[in-house]
């Protein structure tokens, strides 16, 4: 049986943190338990519909802010991504994500490559950035490195070239438009 006796440093410890704690007051509004019935949608006035990407930010693998990224589908051609990770496909389009919060920078990632892939464009470059607190590993870099492989339009990416940004920026190739 376990001894649920609570120790006098744990008691004082306690009423330490709770001193600043106010009590609820009665008239604070409480979440209602009835289910409200479902919405309609709301028909979109755009004459495109958005396309809706779900990625996970579940990190399989930390980078640090001088790895290399690198990834391609099979389908694409060795030859052509050798190219890629030499900096020899011109890139089209550059977005900078680096300093941006997580959400902000799934959100410009997205709308960026949507926009891109309906222009036709196929190689992009992305600024990432290194990440800005010593030691520890570099939140969109890490991110980009998963979301990038779950994105549809994405056939590969590689780490830029020093003059394009170096370990701070990614080169991304992208399907051929239909």
């Amino acid at each position: 049986m376990a001894d649920n006796s609570v120790s006098d440093e744990d008691k004082a410890l306690f009423r330490e943190c709770m001193r600043s704690v106010k009590p609820l007051h009665e008239k604070t509004k409480r979440v209602s338990t009835k289910t409200q019935p479902p919405r309609q949608p709301q028909k979109s006035t755009c004459k495109e519909e958005k396309k809706e990407y779900y990625l996970s930010d579940m990190i399989i693998e930390t980078v640090l802010s001088e790895t290399i990224l690198s990834y391609s589908q099979p389908s694409l051609s060795l030859q052509r991504f050798k190219a890629l990770k030499k900096g020899q496909i011109p890139w089209e389009a550059r977005l900078d994500l680096h300093g941006l919060k997580s959400e902000n920078a799934r959100e410009m990632l997205c709308q960026f490559i949507q926009t891109q892939a309906e222009q036709g464009k196929r190689c992009l470059l992305i600024i990432h950035g290194k990440g800005g607190i010593q030691g520890a590993p570099p939140v969109i870099k890490n991110l980009l490195n998963r979301w990038l492989p779950q994105i549809n339009e994405v056939i590969a990416f590689h780490s830029a070239l020093p003059k394009d940004g170096g370990s701070g920026a990614i080169y991304v190739f992208l399907k051929r438009k239909r």
